[in-house]
């Protein structure tokens, strides 16, 4: 089967959409600090990047600062209903933390979570982990001439028109149902795991991490699975050698994506990769799309004492390409272009009809 070129640049031109997952090491993030203006304005911006954003060192026992965190951020980004998932408090000692996911709900849900059980107390704070939908189970729109790889051949959606990818609503106004463009891998779900190891014990807490992922993969039979956090993996907390012998970086499957080398700290004095995101799962490493650390006083212009008040860590983040198509209206242009094009197909050309 063979189709113009033009006719399919034409018709997946809507391509697909970058989904954001973020995780951040907020420095002792309490309702003291929340309730200073100019940090809850810094926080809200940066939040307001991600999809789901996985918060570090939360210190809050009431869960007033996540409370008021939400409240301005729905305050300040009006693009869409933001949810949070939380942690019990987690700590051998007094001093306690919260793992915080805040998402997009209309997004992204929720499908699952539990805490690690680390009966081996290998941990200073175990995972709190968390199974989220992706959104890429399918896509809805106008009624419009839509072109999708699938299989051997290619979809040619046109007004009434069904195909094994999904179909027309009740009222034929909109296409329900995941398409899958070429190139594309549909991924429904995705497993997070979050750790913010303490700096003494950083091999033994990276090390047991490999435990949890087969944990976490068992649970929910999923190889999609992103690690992430403040795992300390660099500078005086974990010398290269030891880097490179820890099981996550031997086994193989696992795609660091912060690469060794890049700052993820705020203090010109300090250049070290203590913030990382590893991915596993060919379905989610082929969605990768890119990877950063997030260069908020920069960005924001922010000095760096006034940058050390939000955090002495960036913020990490990968985009995910979303694999779905979308399905758009075409402009008057392309339907005409459309329309010339149509009578050129190869007759072996499978419409569905």
């Amino acid at each position: 089967m063979h189709c113009p070129a033009a006719f399919l640049f034409l018709l997946l031109a809507s391509g697909a959409e970058a989904f954001r997952i973020c995780a951040f090491n907020a420095q002792r993030l309490t309702l003291a600090k929340v309730a200073k203006e100019h940090v809850m304005d810094t926080l809200v911006r940066i939040l307001a990047r991600c999809d789901i954003m996985v918060l570090q060192e939360v210190v809050d026992p009431s869960g007033s600062a996540i409370s008021l965190l939400l409240r301005e951020l729905k305050r300040f980004d009006g693009s869409g209903p933001y949810d949070f998932l939380s942690s019990a408090q987690l700590g051998r000692s007094t001093y306690k933390e919260k793992y915080v996911y805040i998402y997009r709900s209309h997004k992204t849900q929720v499908l699952d979570s539990y805490t690690y059980n680390d009966k081996y107390d290998r941990f200073a704070r175990e995972p709190f982990v968390a199974q989220f939908t992706l959104p890429s189970k399918g896509r809805r729109g106008r009624r419009v001439a839509l072109l999708c790889g699938w299989g051997k051949g290619v979809w040619l959606a046109l007004p009434g028109a069904w195909s094994p990818a999904g179909g027309w609503s009740e009222n034929g106004q909109e296409w329900v149902g995941s398409l899958h463009p070429w190139g594309f891998t549909v991924l429904p779900s995705l497993v997070l795991v979050p750790l913010h190891t303490t700096p003494k014990d950083v091999e033994t807490e990276l090390n047991a991490l490999y435990d949890v992922f087969l944990d976490v993969s068992q649970h929910w039979q999923s190889k999609d699975v992103i690690l992430l956090g403040d795992f300390n993996a660099d500078c005086a907390s974990l010398t290269k050698k030891r880097l490179d012998e820890l099981v996550l970086r031997t086994q193989a499957g696992f795609h660091w994506a912060i690469a060794d080398g890049e700052d993820t700290t705020v203090r010109a004095s300090t250049h070290c990769t203590y913030d990382r995101i590893v991915l596993h799962g060919e379905r989610c490493q082929s969605l990768l799309h890119a990877a950063a650390a997030f260069d908020f006083p920069r960005r924001f212009q922010l000095t760096e004492e006034k940058a050390l008040n939000i955090s002495d860590h960036y913020p990490v983040e990968v985009e995910l390409s979303q694999a779905a198509c979308r399905v758009q209206p075409l402009g008057l242009p392309a339907l005409l272009l459309l329309s010339l094009l149509l009578p050129l197909l190869p007759p072996q050309l499978d419409l569905v009809a």
